[in-house]
């Protein structure tokens, strides 16, 4: 038998609530405000409609020697039948849902794009904030959680925008039919109404626990999401092992500690209905006893039990509603931390910086990382134009030298210029303005090759596209896709070969007519014969970009103007 938490356990739990309700009201601003008029008129009309009653009730069942005020009114008015004043009160009943037909449409739609947009904000908003994260701390992230956080949990985060919406119109029709029952009978609404608070505060006490399932299942998709990925990324290494097993187990037991926390919250869903239907049951039963007892009209009574009939169903919402919520509210304090953690990236000033122009100079740049590895005290200068390779083992501090230079890393202890201008702030984002990196892995997006090559580039024309295509030497490539530059590359390219995203990866740089041109393994899967042909094209660009080359290959480095040799994280040799 679950036990009832104390008070102080609620805490955490009304905080957490507290910031997602702060966080939905910001973003929902005059919009919120308008579906709040909205869900307040449906619930309204949807009362009026309930008031009704008693007029056609009595239409119905009166006495014929005492007319109601309603049926007094009616004659007046010229209605002297009853079967008249029956037509003249279901046309005002009709009429009156026709309008609160249209009333509920708007309020949902409204609502609607409430949570979608909410959500849509939530998530672009972790991205921007986890674009402009200091780099040193994204790459120490786990993508298994960045994976998850952006799917499953915002997904969950969802759910709560959702369930808050159904939890807040549930209370508005809750507060509206309330009233009307106190309007009715006073004294029978206010002792339902405390019995009706004192089984929410229970209900209140217990979501903490729900609360926690909630937080574990954030644990449990990051660690299944991790699982997938490392499953499909050894999948090839495993079957040529017959290893396959190995992965499934450890899947699949994942897979059941999921399936634990979702039906332990199943379980406590399942005996919050069956508990709320013999609740509901015993207050009916209480509601027409204490009415008959108390002598209130037959129409009265008829319309306080259908209020409260009526009652019922955004009762049982608000309780599903928020159980609901506190499951999922984990995911929002996950997305959250995350963006705390995040937190502490480059501070400037708004004001765009030109990109510096001169020789680049290191001078004494310390970075070393928290595993150990980095560089220590280097110093060198890289003339504008000139073609620089860099060269060592691997983790002698190659691509921390080159993050240093693209200003992803700021240095420790030295400092990186660019003619007079010290790399840093607004000036390294300028600096950024005018490079091109182009990684080992010649990233794409799933689109279409000209998307590929557009893509962090000013507007550029057809002719611009092939003309880089042709330098690269991928011209011939593309004219033999299906549909030349419309053609869909697959995920990270996976149509095309190591070698030919590379060559679209340089293309793309290209086109941005970088100051400096940045090569991190770039070339390692283009054939010997097609990289020199390659490099020698870009060793004659005139003008030509400063470019700095990681590479292992000898034979690569033959065409720089300068080797960088690093190992250890110190520079052996120029």
């Amino acid at each position: 038998m679950p036990t009832v938490p104390r008070l102080s356990a609620i805490k955490p739990l009304l905080r957490a609530t507290r910031g997602f309700f702060g966080s939905f009201a910001h973003y929902a601003g005059l919009k919120g405000w308008a579906a709040g008029a909205l869900v307040g008129l449906a619930a309204i009309l949807d009362g009026a409609g309930l008031l009704l009653l008693i007029p056609i009730i009595d239409a119905v069942v009166a006495s014929p020697g005492k007319p109601s005020r309603t049926t007094m009114l009616l004659e007046a008015a010229g209605a002297h039948t009853p079967l008249v004043r029956l037509a003249i009160m279901l046309a005002l009943f009709v009429a009156l849902a026709l309008v609160r037909a249209v009333v509920l449409y708007a309020r949902d739609m409204a609502l609607a794009h409430l949570q979608s947009g909410f959500v849509e904000s939530l998530r672009n908003r972790l991205m921007r904030r986890l674009a402009a994260a200091p780099w040193h701390r994204v790459v120490a992230l786990r993508h298994a959680r960045i994976t998850s956080l952006m799917t499953s949990e915002v997904a969950r985060i969802s759910g709560s925008a959702q369930y808050l919406i159904q939890g807040s119109v549930a209370v508005v029709m809750l507060v509206v039919q309330g009233a009307l029952a106190f309007a009715l009978a006073p004294l029978l609404a206010l002792a339902t109404t405390l019995l009706v608070l004192f089984g929410a505060l229970l209900a209140l006490l217990a979501q903490g626990r729900i609360r926690d399932l909630g937080a574990g299942m954030v644990g449990a998709n990051i660690a299944l999401m991790g699982s997938t990925s490392g499953f499909l990324g050894g999948l090839k290494a495993a079957a040529a092992q017959n290893a396959q097993s190995a992965f499934v187990d450890e899947f699949e037991m994942i897979q059941r500690e999921v399936r634990a926390r979702g039906l332990s919250f199943s379980q406590r869903q399942a005996s919050s209905r069956r508990i709320f239907s013999i609740g509901s049951a015993l207050m009916g039963a209480t509601v027409i006893t204490i009415g008959f007892a108390a002598g209130v009209a037959p129409a009265v009574l008829i319309t306080i039990v259908v209020i409260f009939s009526r009652m019922a169903a955004p009762a049982q919402t608000l309780q599903m509603a928020a159980q609901n919520f506190f499951f999922a509210l984990p995911a929002f304090e996950a997305v959250q931390a995350f963006e705390r953690e995040l937190d502490g990236g480059e501070s400037v000033s708004g004001v765009t910086a030109s990109a510096p122009s001169g020789a680049i100079e290191a001078r004494r740049v310390t970075y070393i990382h928290d595993g150990g590895g980095g560089v220590r005290d280097v110093s060198f200068v890289i003339a504008p134009g000139s073609f620089t390779g860099i060269a060592g083992p691997s983790g002698a501090g190659k691509t921390t030298l080159v993050d240093l230079l693209i200003t992803l890393l700021l240095p420790q202890s030295g400092e990186i210029r660019v003619g007079d201008t010290p790399l840093s702030g607004d000036h390294a984002i300028g600096w950024r303005e005018g490079l091109a990196y182009v990684p080992q892995e010649g990233f794409l997006f799933h689109d279409s090759v000209r998307r590929n090559l557009s893509w962090g580039s000013p507007p550029l024309d057809e002719a611009a596209l092939w003309q880089a295509l042709d330098f690269v030497g991928a011209q011939v490539l593309v004219r033999a896709l299906p549909e030349g530059l419309d053609t869909v590359v697959g995920e990270r390219g996976a149509r095309l070969s190591g070698g030919e995203r590379q060559r679209l990866a340089i293309a793309r740089a290209l086109l941005r007519r970088p100051r400096l041109l940045v090569l991190d393994e770039a070339t390692n899967a283009i054939d010997a014969a097609s990289e020199a042909a390659l490099l020698d094209r870009l060793a004659a660009l005139d003008p030509r970009p400063t470019i700095v080359m990681i590479s292992h290959r000898a034979e690569t480095m033959a065409y720089c103007d300068m080797v960088i040799t690093i190992e250890g994280g110190t520079i052996v040799a120029r």
